[in-house]
């Protein structure tokens, strides 16, 4: 064991394996959300296996696409039989690999999840958790409970106990999904879990991209903060192609404009800073161009003075927040109905005490993938390697 440590620290281990499932996983009960049914949830789980049996772990939405089929034809001959540690040549290797076949969309999402696979591993080898790897500039990250999805049998008492809730269990940042409703139902929703929460509880909106009249929203922001006390921020208030009107919403809103869960890629980052698009950077690791194209959008970020709050999936973002400076929280949902069913999949290497995030100190990751649970949800899945 000794002799195999010393030689993959030494550089010389390669990922020999390639393992990618698709896993459903049902909802208890449907929930809508920025106008759309949701019954399941999608993932895709990747497994990567270097010389001496090391394993690397990433877990994601696939949203409809078909990762394994990318991921299987298209990445695999890429990354297989090469040294993991080579993470920024792996990335670029399979960046160019796909510019035929489009650089956003699936494709980026593919890239992402082999990138964080490969983090995984490479956190592994040296035996310590990914935030001590990447940086390890905080001791613990605020937590934003996000809640308040649309279902049939959810009316305002309901909302509202919800989110009390949220605030007894410690959570001093909580965020209500919009967008699902009539904007001046979704302004009464505001209105009452707002009212109904202790004045130090911090409260957010987060409308999906489902509105598309930024003078509607700027008016909706006015009346919600003339009416309750206060919006803390507003979530991607408007698709991501009405750039030039997020960049006039953002100067006109009374409160920060988070953007980017829906966008991948520095340069296109870069773009949405330079014309004043959004205050907080949103950027999802699993989406964006994984953990390595991740960091260099923080980068951006930190230069424009700009705070992060990655996209959802903590047990990745938890890592990201942790080991750099400007990461202002990490947003974790409700496993309530199987809403968020990643923590079923592959666990979390995390605990929460008073809003609060703490480190378990688990190598890599610390994904912990419930083979039982995986195999009784697998719909297909590929094998590739020696």
């Amino acid at each position: 064991m000794l002799m195999e440590r010393r030689r993959m620290m030494a550089g010389n281990a390669k990922i020999e394996h390639l393992t990618v499932r698709n896993i459903v996983v049902p909802l208890d009960n449907p929930v809508w959300l920025g106008g759309a049914a949701i019954s399941e949830r999608e993932y895709c789980l990747v497994e990567l296996t270097a010389s001496g049996g090391l394993t690397g772990h990433a877990l994601a939405f696939t949203r409809g696409a078909d990762l394994t089929t990318i991921i299987a034809q298209h990445l695999a001959p890429i990354i297989l039989q090469q040294p993991f540690e080579q993470v920024e040549r792996l990335w670029e290797s399979m960046y160019q690999g796909v510019r035929l076949n489009g650089r956003q969309g699936a494709y980026m999402r593919a890239i992402s999840l082999v990138d964080i696979a490969i983090w995984d591993l490479k956190a592994k080898q040296n035996g310590i958790p990914l935030h001590r790897l990447l940086g390890g500039f905080n001791t613990s990250v605020p937590v934003l409970m996000a809640g308040g999805y649309y279902r049939a049998d959810k009316g305002i008492d309901e909302l509202c106990e919800e989110f009390g809730q949220y605030a007894e269990q410690g959570f001093r940042h909580l965020k209500l999904v919009v967008g699902g409703a009539s904007m001046e139902e979704d302004l009464a929703r505001f209105i009452a879990v707002r009212n109904s929460l202790p004045g130090q509880v911090e409260l957010g909106v987060d409308a999906n991209g489902a509105w598309n009249d930024p003078k509607a929203i700027l008016r909706w922001m006015e009346r919600a903060n003339g009416e309750t006390a206060g919006l803390s921020f507003i979530e991607e208030p408007l698709p991501p192609e009405q750039r030039a009107d997020l960049a006039w919403l953002r100067n006109a809103s009374p409160v920060p404009v988070a953007v980017g869960e829906f966008i991948a890629g520095k340069w296109t980052f870069l773009d949405y800073m330079r014309e004043g698009c959004m205050d907080i950077v949103r950027a999802d690791a699993t989406l964006c161009g994984g953990i390595t194209e991740w960091r260099k959008i923080a980068a951006l970020a930190n230069a424009w003075n700009l705070p992060l709050f990655p996209h959802y999936f903590s047990a990745i973002h938890f890592h990201l927040a942790m080991a750099l400076p400007g990461s202002r929280m990490i947003e974790v949902v409700s496993t309530a109905g199987r809403n968020s069913s990643f923590g079923l999949i592959a666990g979390c290497s995390y605990e929460m005490k008073n809003g609060e995030a703490f480190s378990l100190g688990l190598p890599g990751l610390g994904l912990q993938p419930d083979m039982e649970f995986i195999q009784a949800h697998t719909t297909h899945e590929r094998r590739i390697g020696t």
